[in-house]
């Protein structure tokens, strides 16, 4: 190997060798921080003294809540338009895995009910009729419990 092929990486440093000279530092006096000062402790309260006592309580007068009408409970609010009226549901039905896997994460089966025409709904919330919105599959058709007791989309008649 010839010599200045051996130097080509020393050659290659001498540029950042000489960039790098000795620097002279001089130290600048800079004044102390100023904090503010502590504020005082307050000053301890004084102990009881024994002789204070406590004074009774003024007596209280009691009568018994007059008996109301219940008031009614207030109405659910209408089920909106993409929802489902359930005629004859069938509440706490056990779903099939297909109809479970359809549901979007984190949704409780308790939410899911069958509806009298067999197709599987679930409900956001209670309503008076019980209504609800279908259980789609991933081509969105409604999931129903067909004829022939399997569970999917309804085939077409």
């Amino acid at each position: 190997m010839p010599r200045m092929t051996r130097m080509l990486p020393v050659l290659a440093l001498l540029p950042l060798l000489a960039a790098c000279e000795e620097l002279t530092t001089v130290a600048v006096e800079q004044p102390a921080p100023v904090f503010p000062a502590p504020a005082p402790a307050p000053a301890p309260t004084p102990a009881p003294e024994p002789s204070a006592r406590l004074s009774t309580p003024a007596p209280v007068a009691s009568a018994p809540i007059a008996s109301a009408a219940p008031t009614p409970a207030p109405a659910a609010p209408a089920p909106g338009p993409e929802a489902v009226v359930a005629s004859a549901p069938q509440e706490n039905v056990s779903a099939p895995a297909v109809v479970l896997d359809a549901l979007l994460p984190g949704t409780p089966p308790s939410a899911v009910f069958q509806n009298g025409d067999g197709c599987y709904l679930f409900s956001i919330e209670r309503t008076e009729p019980l209504s609800g919105y279908p259980v789609r599959d991933s081509a969105g058709a409604p999931l129903c419990e067909n004829d022939d007791g399997t569970v999917g989309p309804r085939p077409a008649s």
